[in-house]
């Protein structure tokens, strides 16, 4: 006997024996399955039914007669801005993109494949904005990189003149933009970089190649996949980006489609709903094209296949001589993004005045936090976002294990319908959701009582973060055998029985997985929140937005502060105390 066998028959002694599965346990269970199948449907209707009516209705929802029109479109590209939209939209993905791209692939191969001193310590920091709301980024820009910025401020000290930088423009935000978007391309890129056949390093050593021709004529082709992927979720970040454009572009007059929708939608005093439905439908549209094409572009990724049995330990690249050069631009890239961006903040979360030219002790203060924690709204935007995540989290955990076991490991008829379903969100923005919900709320009968509770954003959150949570459960559940099915169902097992008492068990390293990232998804969320926000129901984002309007810079500092601060915890609770690993 295997030791599959053994365990297969080890996992059908652990259920009850049974001589036959009776009818009604079987329509029972079809039943339920149903009823998931239906609920997934309901998650991903929700945002996007209202919102395409909307698009195509000369009136709002409420007022909806049944017409329907495309006046909506043609009053949008009527408008005379809308040349320059699109044309700032685009330049700023081609900058964005381009800098994540690059930097991105660049450091994932320094710190990936190469002998690079501390390479562990830079591969865990580089990823640590992908944790943190774009918000905070955008904060830290500006204390930092703003004409009144603390670097700035020192540059000018320093050498006279002006700062040649100006974050105010369309090059600025775009390339802090791609700084917020760097750590995705690493993130992809590591992997594939780490999983490599060595036997084609060895082969390429033995006839003489070096390190900068094995990775030109090997390394960087196998991860081909990794950098497609990479490029199409950076083409989607870019996108559906908006706080940055926000807070760095609504000063001085910079329109991204994100930040359109956002000023029509909600700054205006009359809304037009109609037109912002058209817009938000096309900035929908040319994301699942983009989702579309990375499919497509996918589609032979066999052919990149390079891991294979006995291939041996991948040795790291030597650099030679430009070890500690590269170590010293790693090191740069580290603090002149993520370190003066953190540093900016915390520095100003604890002075009342963020300036070189004044000590910080001189005008230190822990006014901001005391403040923060004494003000009503405030306290309550940190106490519902951590409900918010805690519980939100654990609910879209259920709704995952739940979608992912009737799309994987049932006989459900429509089981493929539902996995493409729970994968479907991954197109739609955060904006979008919030606006969708936003008229769901408005449209379906009996929904008004979500508004301005924490029940409506904990909707909109899984929903937005529905297939990241999925993308760890499915993978795991395909990896865990049939056998131990097909041997329960030998006993007279039902499904729901095989699912809680052997699949679930097996997969609970995965579970927690996607409930750390589903917490932490939810706790730096911010654009599904942007329509659904209401006084009662803030969270840490609205929160930051409202005090940054006044010009409340203490504030806003501290609660980034606090925002990393339990992000961190909660990382460190998730890797040390539970052993959930976040990245390869």
């Amino acid at each position: 006997m295997t030791v599959k066998d053994d365990v297969s028959s080890g996992a059908a002694a652990a259920l009850p024996r049974r001589t036959s599965r009776s009818q009604g346990d079987s329509l029972a269970e079809t039943a339920a399955q149903s009823g998931i199948g239906l609920v997934c449907l309901a998650l991903v209707a929700i945002p996007l039914v209202p919102l395409i009516l909307q698009a195509f209705s000369a009136v709002p929802l409420y007022a909806w007669d049944g017409a329907f029109t495309l006046a909506n479109f043609s009053n949008l590209f009527s408008l005379p801005e809308i040349p320059g939209l699109a044309t700032v939209t685009l330049v700023f993905c081609l900058i964005s993109i381009g800098f994540s791209l690059i930097f991105g692939t660049v450091l994932a191969l320094l710190v990936g494949r190469t002998n690079l001193p501390s390479r562990g310590f830079f591969a865990n920091i580089l990823l640590w904005p992908i944790f943190v709301s774009p918000l905070i980024i955008g904060f830290g820009a500006i204390l930092t990189y703003g004409p009144s910025g603390y670097v700035s401020a020192l540059f000018v000290n320093l050498f006279g003149g002006e700062a040649p930088w100006n974050i105010y423009t369309v090059t600025g935000l775009s390339l802090i933009s791609g700084i917020a978007m760097v750590p995705m391309t690493i993130l992809y890129c590591l992997s594939s970089a780490q999983q490599q056949d060595p036997r084609l390093e060895a082969a390429a050593r033995i006839a003489g190649a070096g390190p900068l021709r094995i990775v030109t004529r090997i390394t960087l082709p196998l991860m081909r996949p990794a950098i497609v992927y990479g490029f199409v979720m950076n083409v989607v970040a870019a996108l559906e980006m908006f706080a940055i454009p926000l807070l760095l572009g609504g000063p001085v007059g910079i329109q991204l489609i994100t930040t359109f929708i956002y000023d029509k939608g909600f700054e205006a005093g009359r809304p037009d709903y109609g037109l912002v439905s058209a817009a938000a439908l096309i900035l929908l549209v040319l994301v699942s094209l983009l989702v579309a094409l990375q499919h497509v572009l996918l589609a032979r990724a066999h052919r990149f296949i390079s891991i294979g049995p006995k291939g041996g330990r991948l040795e790291p690249l030597d650099l030679g001589r430009w070890r500690w050069p590269a170590f010293g631009a790693v090191l740069l890239y580290v603090g002149l993004t993520i370190g003066a961006l953190g540093f900016g903040l915390l520095l100003r979360s604890f002075v009342t005045v963020l300036s070189p030219f004044i000590s910080p002790f001189e005008v230190l203060t822990f006014e901001n936090y005391r403040e923060t924690f004494m003000n009503g709204t405030y306290a309550r935007s940190i106490l519902n976002t951590i409900l918010l995540a805690v519980g939100g989290g654990f609910l879209g955990t259920l709704i995952i294990g739940a979608l992912a076991f009737v799309a994987q490991r049932s006989e459900f008829r429509f089981r493929r319908l539902v996995d493409l379903l729970a994968q479907l969100p991954r197109a739609v923005p955060g904006l979008i959701v919030s606006l969708g919900v936003f008229y769901a709320i408005v449209l379906v009968p009996g929904f008004g009582f979500l508004a301005g509770t924490l029940w409506v954003l904990a909707l909109a959150y899984i929903i937005r973060h529905l297939p990241a949570g999925y993308g760890i459960v499915a993978p795991a559940m395909l990896q865990v055998t049939r056998d131990f099915d097909r041997a329960a169902r030998v006993v007279g097992a039902s499904w729901s029985q095989t699912v809680r008492r052997i699949v679930a068990p097996i997969l609970k390293p995965a579970f927690l997985s996607c409930y750390t990232l589903l917490v932490i998804l939810f706790f730096k969320e911010y654009a599904a929140a942007i329509f659904l926000y209401r006084p009662g129901n803030e969270v840490i984002s609205m929160a930051m937005l409202s005090a940054w309007v006044p010009g409340y810079t203490g504030v806003v500092a501290s609660l980034s502060v606090i925002q990393i601060a339990i992000t961190a915890l909660l990382i460190f609770i998730a890797t040390r105390l539970f052993g959930v690993k976040l990245h390869g």
